[in-house]
Formats: C-alpha cells, sequence, structure tokens
C-alpha cells in the first residue's frame, strides 16, 4: 500500500519535471531576450577591533572621558557591515536604492542586533540632478578624519550621523549645490520633540586649490517651537516650554599634496542647538538656564593627515576639538565644558581585501572640576573587505 503510493508520487514528480522542461525548452529562444535591467552591487567587511583603555568613555566608540581613574578592555566585533545597491536606467534617469547594515544596535546579552547605516531611494539624471529620499550621511559637514575606531571623533570636532532626509543635489562642472530637510525619527526615549526638520545648504567646489581638492560651505537653520522640557526636583516637577532658533555653518577642506599622496582633510563648524542629528548630544537646548531658555552655541573642528608611506602603509593622524559656550550650559549638568582628541596609526594592507591596523588616541575631558580628565585608547584591528 504504502510503495504504491510512493511510487504514484515519484511518477507524478517525474512527469512534472518533464512538462516544466519541455516548457523551458520550448521557451527559452524568447526568455534569452528578457532582462530585468537591474544592476546589483554588494559590499560589507568583517571587522574585529580590541580596545585598551585607560579611562573610561561616554560610548564603547571614541566619545569623551566620564572617569580617568579606572580601566577597560574590549573586544569588539560591531563595525562588521554589510551592504547592497540595485539600479535601473531608463534613458536620461538612473532610479537606484542602497542599504547597508552594522551591529551597532541592542548590546544587550551580546546579542548584536543589526542595525539600519544606509536606506534610502533615488533617482538620477544624466544632467547632473539627483534626488535622494531616505537615511543618508548627513548632507554637510560630510569629511570625516582617518581614525580606526568607529567614533571618527565624535564629540571632539567631527560633526557626522546618519540621519533620515530628502536632499536634491545638482552637479555643474566642479561644482556641487543641495538643499536639504534633515530629521530624526520620532523617539519614544527623547524628552523632547522637534516638530521642524534642519534645513540645509551646501556649495561644493572640487580641485579650486588643486587637482583632486575640496572646499565647501554649508549650514542650515531649525526653527522648534513651544518644545516641553520636564524634570523632578526635590520631589516637584518642573516645566519649561520655549520656543527655539538653531543655526549651523560649517567648512570643509580637503587638499591633496600633488603626486605625494598625503592628503589634509579639515572641517570647522559654528552654531547653536547643535545636539542628536549630528553626533553631539546633550549639547541642543538648556532649558533650565538661569536667564532663560536658550540653544546651546558650539564651535570646533578637525585636522587630519594621510600619508600613504608605501603601496600597503597608511599612517593617519589627527587632532579635533569641541568647545561649547560654557554660559550656555549654566544650571545643566553638561558632559563637559571642553573635549579635545589626538591620534595616530597604521594600517597595513597584507592583501587588497585583508588587513590589520593599530592606533593610539589620546583624550582630554574638561567637565569643570578641580582637574581636567585624561586617558588613552590603544586600539588593534583585523578585517577583510570585500
Amino acid at each position: 500500500m504504502q510503495n504504491g503510493f510512493w511510487s504514484g508520487v515519484a511518477t507524478a514528480g517525474a512527469g512534472a519535471v518533464l512538462a516544466l522542461t519541455v516548457i523551458a525548452m520550448a521557451g527559452a529562444g524568447e526568455a534569452a531576450e528578457i532582462s530585468s535591467g537591474t544592476d546589483l552591487k554588494f559590499w560589507g567587511r568583517a571587522v574585529f577591533n580590541v580596545h585598551y583603555d585607560t579611562a573610561i568613555q561616554a560610548q564603547d566608540f571614541m566619545s569623551y572621558l566620564t572617569d580617568d581613574q579606572t580601566e577597560e578592555l574590549n573586544f569588539n566585533p560591531r563595525d562588521t557591515r554589510f551592504g547592497f545597491a540595485a539600479t535601473q536606467t531608463e534613458g536620461d534617469w538612473t532610479y537606484g536604492a542602497t542599504l547597508e547594515i552594522d551591529f551597532y544596535g541592542d548590546n544587550a546579552s551580546n546579542n548584536l542586533l543589526p542595525r539600519l547605516r544606509l536606506g534610502y531611494a533615488e533617482a538620477k539624471n544624466a544632467k547632473g540632478l539627483t534626488i535622494r529620499g531616505g537615511q543618508d550621511w548627513i548632507p554637510v559637514a560630510q569629511q570625516n578624519p582617518g581614525t580606526i575606531d568607529f567614533g571618527i571623533q565624535s564629540w571632539s570636532g567631527d560633526l557626522w550621523w546618519r540621519v533620515p532626509q530628502f536632499t536634491v543635489r545638482y552637479q555643474s562642472g566642479d561644482a556641487e549645490y543641495l538643499v536639504s530637510a534633515m530629521k530624526h525619527r520620532i523617539s519614544t526615549d527623547q524628552e523632547m520633540q522637534e516638530t521642524m526638520p534642519w534645513l540645509l545648504g551646501r556649495i561644493g567646489l572640487c580641485d579650486a586649490i588643486g587637482e583632486g581638492s575640496l572646499i565647501a560651505i554649508g549650514g542650515g537653520v531649525r526653527s522648534a517651537n513651544e518644545v516641553v522640557f520636564s524634570r523632578i526636583v526635590e520631589e516637584e516637577t518642573q516645566i519649561s516650554t520655549a520656543d527655539y532658533s538653531s543655526y549651523l555653518a560649517a567648512l570643509e577642506l580637503k587638499v591633496p599634496f600633488g603626486e605625494t599622496g598625503v592628503v589634509l582633510t579639515g572641517e570647522a563648524y559654528i552654531g547653536t542647538g547643535i545636539g542628536r542629528e549630528f553626533v553631539h548630544y546633550g549639547f541642543d537646548y538648556n532649558p533650565w538656564h538661569p536667564d532663560g531658555a536658550k540653544e546651546i552655541e558650539s564651535k570646533g573642528g578637525f585636522l587630519s593627515l594621510m600619508i600613504p608611506a608605501s603601496p600597503r602603509i597608511e599612517i593617519n593622524a589627527g587632532y579635533g576639538l569641541d568647545d561649547p559656550t560654557d554660559e550656555d550650559l549654566a544650571g545643566i549638568a553638561a558632559p563637559y565644558l571642553e573635549n579635545s582628541s589626538i591620534f595616530g596609526n597604521l594600517k597595513y594592507k597584507v592583501t587588497k581585501n585583508f588587513g590589520w591596523g593599530v592606533e593610539v588616541m589620546h583624550l582630554i575631558t574638561d567637565t569643570g572640576g578641580a582637574d581636567e580628565l585624561a586617558g588613552q585608547r590603544f586600539t588593534g584591528s583585523w578585517w577583510y573587505v570585500f
């Protein structure tokens, strides 16, 4: 009985396979001409970092010091990434999507969840116009130092993040112009929410100060109306409601030194209310200022030098500083009054894709106490990129 049943199943299956084969062969000539027209590109990297810290930082990536009396060792694979892009061209337009993830997500019990880094769709015209909507790198203050550490001088001179936005770019010769509306998604763990996005603009000029060079100016404004803060003081709830008007001005620079391969990269900024959208948490608003609620002013920047010592060896060194206005921090427990970092590293390519590196970083954080906090981070890194 069972043998007869399975024999029937086998016969039916063989018949189905034969029928599908005949159909496929019959339509082979026509199918060969069918194409989706979509191009796919994949990339990624596996990274293992070992950090030895002589002082505790606010994050497991470089940030600012909170304690310089404690040492820490961290094995960290979280900067591993994977991404892909899909594009399709019709006439003068190329349409596409880009997605990239890493593992700087929920760190509970070492379950490193994938986190969205990039996720945007765009339409690009052959005449230089690009329209992009989704999560992307901030469209102003685009330069980053050559650190091995994932934090790329966060809170010490480099403004960066990847933020949901709608950005329009136009490339005309060596000049690029852009306008953008950018805002973090709604977050239930924030004590306040802005109803308006950052409105940003940038002009960049390539090759103006040498082949491969870049100089750019950018900035933006944000109006935040009736932003509500609350806190509990001596078991009483205090409420602060105010309107804020923030701004940002940023200068970017990239200067190559001829055929040596040496490149100097830098960034400088000044503004108020520069906070969550720029990895500058804690420096947007001060609702409890003795003279009334106000935006916090900050200024800073970084310089980073890359030296290709040989075809396999790259050396990077840099310095960065973030300096909020002390008077604007009155009445709140700000992360610091000033924070700076200096770094140097060596990256070695064993092959085109595989390599390792070492980095030394020195941080100084002025918290307004009797002594400044100072400490070092020593990093060893091991990666494969594809």
